[in-house]
């Protein structure tokens, strides 16, 4: 797949080892990586780029992951966050889960990673199309309950007629249906 039909995803840890892991994990997963060694690197690059996911460790020096995932609350369009962390059930439990979608602990179960990061991305992506082939009543009206008929061929020009709106969700007609 090329790089720009891939999901950007933003790595944020402190530890280069761990950095280094997640990206060769996300990258083999499928996904373009951009990496950060901590939060405040990570800001510069959220300024330059959308990522649809971020995976941001909490104990970093500089800008914690904590006040990170406050900064990333406030974007619009904001990447989906991941929280890989060492940390205790409690530590993480202040956490705002309608920011945080999953907590990763470390050390990292590298199947269970990727796993996590797939499922994310498929998620993130029927819901946008999920919010794509929703009609608006205000755009497209509901689909007729009787087909019209279909009229007669006439020998005689007529006006041409502009395009109905598409009917999203009509099944096609079948055949021998009368």
């Amino acid at each position: 797949m090329d790089e720009q039909h891939k999901t950007p995803l933003l790595i944020v840890d402190d530890e280069t080892a761990i950095r280094r892991l997640l990206a060769r994990i996300a990258e083999r997963a499928g996904f373009q990586v951009d990496t950060a060694k901590d939060g405040i690197e990570a800001l510069e690059l959220l300024a330059k780029k959308t990522y649809v996911i971020a995976i941001v460790d909490l104990m970093m020096p500089r800008l914690s992951g904590y006040e990170l995932v406050q900064h990333i609350s406030t974007m619009n369009p904001r990447p989906v966050v991941l929280v890989a962390t060492a940390l205790t059930n409690g530590d993480t439990a202040t956490l705002d889960d309608s920011l945080v979608r999953r907590v990763i602990r470390k050390p990292f179960d590298v199947t269970a990673v990727a796993e996590a990061l797939i499922e994310t991305a498929r998620s993130i992506a029927d819901k946008k199309a999920e919010d794509t082939t929703v009609p608006s009543p205000a755009i497209a009206p509901p689909a007729p309950l009787v087909e019209p008929e279909p009229q007669a061929a006439s020998p005689e020009p007529q006006a041409a007629s502009p395009d109905p709106l598409p009917v999203i969700g009509k099944p096609p007609p079948r055949e021998g249906a009368d």
